[in-house]
């Protein structure tokens, strides 16, 4: 378990992809579960997809309940994802209904290779696989997706997705946190190849 951040009332995991954040009918492996084994007690507050790879944070302590549910409600923690889709990204923002709910999500090109782009895509909203969901509704499923992507999952071997910064306010003390992961090795050839040419318009730099 590659934990990134802990103190009395919060941890923040590296969770690798392929294992579940919680278990969907019965305890077994995931995340949730072999934290739970780990301290005496743990709140659950956000889910990441079983697929993609990244930062999750639980709290450690009910005191921090509240503050931690209210931030998500209210969406100011910031979470960046890394991903990589296959075609050309144009749009800033990608705005479409999730399962008939409003969702938003703001989208940064990093740079382009054949047939791929690398993103940087902030949610606005929480809605369960948006990003996913959002990538395939504009004609850009990311790489690798098995359930949204059709024909790019063969693309690469597993989903082009990487929770990699969490931005937040601590709960209880007067600081700031600023949590990152660095891209997974099993994501960086692809990330290298979709990145070989820099955004349009724009320098190397």
């Amino acid at each position: 378990m590659n934990v990134r951040y802990q103190d009395r009332w919060l941890v923040v995991v590296d969770k690798p992809a392929g294992l579940p954040t919680q278990a969907a009918r019965t305890p077994g492996d995931n995340l949730f579960d072999t934290l739970r084994a780990t301290f005496p007690y743990v709140g659950l507050h956000h889910r990441l997809d079983t697929a993609a790879s990244g930062l999750v944070l639980f709290t450690l302590d009910r005191t921090a309940n509240r503050a931690v549910a209210q931030a998500f409600q209210r969406h100011t923690i910031v979470r960046t994802y890394l991903a990589v889709a296959v075609g050309e990204v144009l749009a800033a923002r990608w705005v479409r209904p999730v399962d008939g709910a409003p969702a938003e999500t703001r989208v940064e090109v990093v740079g382009t290779g054949p047939g791929l782009t690398a993103l940087r895509l902030f949610p606005q909203t929480g809605r369960k696989h948006q990003l996913r969901i959002h990538a395939a509704l504009a004609g850009c499923p990311l790489a690798g997706d098995r359930t949204h992507g059709g024909d790019t999952a063969r693309v690469w071997p597993r989903l082009a997705l990487h929770a990699a910064r969490l931005q937040l306010r601590h709960p209880v003390e007067d600081r700031d946190l600023d949590l990152q992961s660095p891209l997974p090795p099993d994501l960086d050839a692809l990330w290298t190849k979709a990145t070989t040419h820099p955004p349009a318009g724009r320098g190397p730099g």
